[in-house]
This record gives C-alpha cells, structure tokens and sequence, in this order.
C-alpha cells in the first residue's frame, strides 16, 4: 500500500508541469481516493466472511442447540456475533486512517471528505457483515454460507452497474422518455443507483471536488429544480434500513420456536424432579398415664 501511494505521487508530480501550484492539492487527491478505493474493496470482501461462518461454525460443531436453549435471547446471540466480526474489520478501517492522512501533507482534501469517508466504510461493514451473519443463520455449513454471501456482495455491486447499463441501452427510447423525465423516476433511479457503495462515494467526491454542498445537491429536469441529499446520505440511510431487515431476518432464524418448525432437533429440557416431603424430626412426646 505504502509503495503503491508513493508511485501514485512521483506519476501524479511528474505528469503536472511544477510551476502549477495545483500540483500538490492533486497528488493529495489522488492518494486519498487510492486510500478510500482499497479500503473499501477490502471491507466489501473480508467482512461477509468474517460472520459467514458465526452461526454456521456453530452448527457444525453441533453447539447450536446448546446456544439457542441458553437464557441468550435471539437479539442477544445475533448482536454479540456480529460486534465480534465488526471488532476486526473497524481495525481493518482504523489502520488505513495513517495512510490516508498522508494526503493532507500535499493539500487538496479536506476534513469533510475523510469524515464522509470513514462513515461510509463503517456504513458498508455493518452492512456486509449483517448479509454475512443472514445467510450463516440459514446455511448448515460455513463453506455454504460463506458462498453464497460472496455472491450476495458480488451480485449487489456488479449487477447495479450493469442493469443501468442495459437499461440505458434498451429502454431509453422516445416511448419512455416522457416517464423518465419525472421526479419519480429520478428519485427512483437515483436511490437504487446511490445504494451502490463506490457509485455513491465516488459520485459524493466528485461533487465535493466540484465545490457542491457535501449534505444536498440540486439540479434541473424539464425546466424544475429538484433538490436531494447527497448520494452518501442516500446510501448510509439504504444500508442502515437493510441493515435492520438482514438482522430481524436473523433474529427470526435463531428464535427457538422457527428451530422446532424446521425439524431439527433441540435437546428436551430434564423433567423437573420431585422435592422430598420433610420428615418431622422433632423427638414424640410419649403419652402421660394418668395415676
């Protein structure tokens, strides 16, 4: 990383003329968008298989009845596995902040900027570890659950690029440009296109580089002026609501009643055992014979 960071600057400081005193605010740029691009590469992969394998190890090491019969409430189990994932990936986050500081050395990066950036690293690893532990409390096995969360994240980030793009390729003809000049579409369209979290991020940088409010932005569709948050915004409030959906989805699998409905067998709990009647232990008084 470190080497990459230092080419990106002798490349960004040899392909500007030196008397440009932009030069520096530009290789700035560059290395905090290289720093923010990896980092979040790296928590869109690691973090689903860091709670893949949370409920899933726990079948297969056959303690799962034992954790879902304890006074642990559903809530409880699916909250604790997922902080303890997130422990490692918030380090992951945390060891890129010194590497990203390097930027403010060469100028061109304000606080804002890192500050939207670290919310939406935190955003996505909360997010892609609650789609990892979803499909850990579905799945038997670790390697299953491990599969198929991967494909859960590759198919969210490479399928909105692409049916954008086969939208725009087909769809986009005079019958249906009246629909897609309305709000709604626009609105529509701009939400499912910003819950992509390098769509978002990448557009916010743009818009901030450009001088535009980091929190809204406006613009103009048939003549009227629309006005939205700022696609981070967007897609922070996107990935905390399904955020909350993958956790009750979770919560629902480990409930002990679901357990019982799919027919796995849960350990009955031991019949109560009787309490022994007390014995009077107290000495009888023998009768007293009247004289």
């Amino acid at each position: 990383m470190v080497t990459l960071l230092v080419y990106l600057a002798v490349v960004s400081s040899m392909s500007f003329s030196s008397a440009d005193p932009s030069v520096g605010s530009r290789i700035g740029k560059s290395i905090f968008l290289t720093v923010m691009t990896v980092s979040l590469a790296q928590v869109c992969i690691i973090t689903p298989s860091l709670t893949a394998g949370s409920i899933a190890g726990e079948k297969e090491r056959q303690s799962y009845d034992l954790l879902v019969t304890t006074l642990l409430s559903p809530w409880q189990i699916a909250l604790g596995k997922l902080t303890a994932a997130l422990a490692f990936a918030l380090l992951l986050i945390v060891a890129v902040l010194p590497l990203a500081g390097l930027a403010f050395l060469f100028g061109g990066v304000s606080g804002i900027e890192l500050l939207i950036g670290i919310i939406g690293l935190i955003a996505t690893a909360i997010l892609y570890a609650s789609i990892g532990l979803f499909w850990s409390c579905v799945m038997r096995g670790t390697q299953g659950a491990l599969v198929l969360a991967q494909a859960t994240t590759l198919l969210w980030l490479l399928g909105i690029p692409f049916l954008f793009i086969i939208f725009g390729a087909i769809f986009i003809d005079n019958d249906v440009r009246d629909f897609i000049n309305t709000p709604f579409f626009a609105y529509l369209s701009g939400a499912i296109l910003y819950s992509h979290p390098f769509i978002a991020l990448g557009i916010t940088a743009f818009q901030i580089t450009e001088g535009e409010n980091p929190f809204f932005f406006s613009w103009e569709l048939d003549g009227n002026s629309l006005f939205a948050p700022a696609p981070w915004l967007v897609y922070v409030s996107i990935a905390v609501i399904l955020t909350i959906l993958f956790l009750l989805l979770s919560v629902r699998r480990l409930n002990p009643s679901h357990y019982r409905s799919t027919g796995t067998h849960i350990p009955p709990s031991p019949p109560p055992q009787p309490t022994p009647a007390s014995t009077d232990t107290s000495p009888s008084q023998s009768p007293v014979d009247g004289s």
